[in-house]
């Protein structure tokens, strides 16, 4: 209702009065995080905000994921009122954490954050620096539920402003390479549209000797059908398994074979 009187020119509400309202909502620690921080986003999407009220919104949604996590940090809008400070925030959460419940909601911070977009942060993408810090502190026990956490993440950047650029999925799957976690880098690879990422996958692919539950699903067959890679796989072990996966498929009429 809100939002449509403000499309309409009616001034029932103004933005600054639903952020003081939902200031105490924000606040309450006894409420889950995501439900204040989507509440946030929505309040974001309804109104035309100024400059000051964008600026507060990114404080609510910063504090209530703080509080949530780090309760012991407490946050002033001085923290996150330009993307340089809002980089050295993440920076010091980002090196002291080590569990899962903090991994997770640094991915709530970045989501609620507008997207970094300086020279010096870029270079240093925030996401790649995330998805490193959660591989490389991870236990070996957890690390295959890793790998499907980082695919989820990448495509969750999909069609977004803080969609991963180029070199950032391809250092993203050079990591997944290096923590022996081929088949998520090869999805990211292969679904990438990239030409370059592409032919990585497809030199990934030529390494393997055998096909197993490590490196191939129903999913990642079906990505390389859509890459259009059948008939550069003829010489590898997946061709079979892709064929198989054809014809298994063909009647709900995806592919025409």
């Amino acid at each position: 209702i809100v939002h449509t009187g403000a499309d309409n020119g009616e001034e029932l509400v103004s933005a600054e009065d639903v952020l003081q309202w939902l200031r105490p909502f924000c606040a309450e620690d006894t409420y889950p995080v995501r439900p204040r921080i989507q509440v946030l986003q929505l309040l974001g999407q309804s109104f035309h905000l100024s400059e000051e009220d964008g600026k507060l919104l990114v404080f609510f949604r910063t504090e209530a994921i703080l509080r949530a996590a780090w309760p012991q940090r407490q946050v002033d809008i001085a923290d996150i009122e330009n993307e340089e400070n809002r980089h050295t925030l993440f920076s010091e959460l980002l090196e002291s954490s080590h569990r899962e419940v903090e991994f997770q909601h640094l991915i709530l911070l970045l989501q609620a954050w507008p997207p970094m977009k300086s020279e010096c942060v870029l270079a240093n993408n925030p996401w790649v620096r995330l998805v490193t810090a959660m591989l490389t502190r991870c236990t070996e026990e957890n690390k295959q539920s890793l790998g499907d956490e980082v695919l989820k993440i990448c495509r969750s950047l999909y069609n977004t402003t803080q969609m991963l650029p180029v070199e950032g999925v391809k250092e993203l799957c050079l990591l997944l390479l290096h923590q022996s976690l081929l088949l998520p880098s090869l999805k990211l690879l292969l679904e990438s549209g990239e030409e370059s990422l592409q032919a990585m996958a497809l030199e990934q692919i030529s390494a393997v000797t055998k096909v197993n539950d490590s490196n191939c699903d129903q999913e990642l067959l079906s990505l390389l059908v859509d890459a259009r890679l059948l008939v550069k796989c003829v010489s590898t072990p997946f061709y079979p398994h892709i064929v198989g996966h054809l014809v298994a498929n063909n009647q709900q009429g995806r592919w025409n074979i």
